[in-house]
């Protein structure tokens, strides 16, 4: 059999002379014969025949050749059809796995679209609040500046004004040791004579003199009312120093205050800034995988693309080779058929073939 097609494929077309019909009983087997020249195969297969016919080889051997290259293309039929129900099967495979690596990736960038839609107003709040905690910061450090600043100014007046009031105390003291000291109703011309001797070196002095000229009752009255001046600036004193003391408290107080909310402040934006680097951190992985889906998702769809041209031109040729053998296998049928029912009209046209 594998001689017989071998044969059959490689042997050279004769350069046959084609004569007109040579009568009307055989022309329509004739006209068979011509049409069926006008195919490759056909005019192998008549070329072998009539090949075959000049060597006097038996009809029945023509016959088995024609059977067996018959069955041969029925049978190349049958493997190209189990192989193109393989191919199809590949196909579906390899596309359903495409499809779902496809789905997978776009599903990936749905998600991740998501997820960077939020991380990125996360880290834009986060951002936001870690400016405010800064700002926050920088003005209670002007607060407490400020405060410093204001304390000292306020302990330097109390102490500028704990030595006035102790001056004026002992300056007090002394007058009212110097009234204690003098005589009351003095003449007022010697009074006046002592003051212009004494100018204005010695205004204490000059105050006692004064006094001097005054009755006992009037002297007994500035005594009093220095005494009165004595104790006001004394509890005058007192009080100030009181009030220093709670404002030192107070300061205090409000430094122990500021020092919290600065704790609290520093706090805030350890956490903040903590979070923000993790949230930058998800952010950038997010990133990342969406880009890693979008070449997955690139890749995925040039394969199926590729795949199903591939696909297709399986089809193509399956197509394309079973028409042709679907031809060839009419043709062969049809050569039998001539050679069972048509055998005389046939030999004369191969006769003359051959001639």
């Amino acid at each position: 059999m594998k001689f017989t097609i071998c044969f059959l494929l490689g042997l050279v077309t004769l350069n046959a002379v084609f004569v007109k019909k040579p009568s009307d009983p055989n022309a329509g087997v004739f006209a068979e014969l011509e049409e069926i020249e006008e195919h490759a195969l056909g005019r192998k297969l008549l070329d072998t025949i009539a090949l075959q016919m000049k060597n006097q080889a038996p009809l029945a051997d023509i016959a088995r050749m024609l059977q067996e290259l018959r069955e041969n293309l029925l049978l190349q039929q049958q493997q190209a059809e189990l192989k193109h129900a393989a191919d199809e099967a590949d196909c579906a495979a390899e596309i359903a796995g495409y499809n779902r690596r496809i789905d997978y990736a776009s599903n990936e960038i749905s998600e991740s679209t998501t997820e960077i839609t939020a991380l990125t107003a996360q880290v834009q709040q986060l951002e936001s609040e870690i400016e405010n905690i800064q700002v926050q910061l920088g003005i209670l450090n002007e607060q407490e500046e400020t405060l410093r600043t204001q304390r000292a100014k306020d302990a330097e007046a109390f102490a500028q004004r704990i030595k006035s009031t102790a001056d004026v105390v002992e300056a007090l003291n002394v007058v009212a040791a110097k009234l204690s000291a003098i005589q009351p109703e003095q003449d007022p011309k010697a009074v006046f004579l002592e003051l212009h001797n004494m100018g204005k070196s010695n205004p204490i002095a000059a105050l006692v003199s004064i006094a001097s000229a005054f009755s006992k009752e009037r002297l007994q009255q500035t005594q009093d009312k220095i005494a009165e001046l004595r104790q006001s600036i004394e509890q005058s004193a007192v009080d100030d120093q009181e009030a220093e003391i709670q404002a030192q408290i107070d300061y205090q107080n409000l430094l122990a205050q500021f020092a919290d909310q600065r704790k609290n402040f520093q706090n805030a934006l350890k956490d903040n800034e903590a979070k923000l680097t993790q949230t930058q951190n998800a952010l950038g992985a997010q990133k990342k995988r969406k880009e890693d889906a979008g070449r997955e998702l690139a890749t995925a769809t040039a394969g199926k693309t590729q795949k199903e041209n591939d696909c297709e031109a399986l089809r193509t040729q399956y197509a394309r080779d079973s028409e042709q053998r679907t031809k060839e296998v009419g043709i062969i049928r049809q050569v039998e058929e001539i050679l069972a029912t048509k055998l005389e009209g046939a030999s004369g046209y191969l006769k003359n073939r051959i001639n």
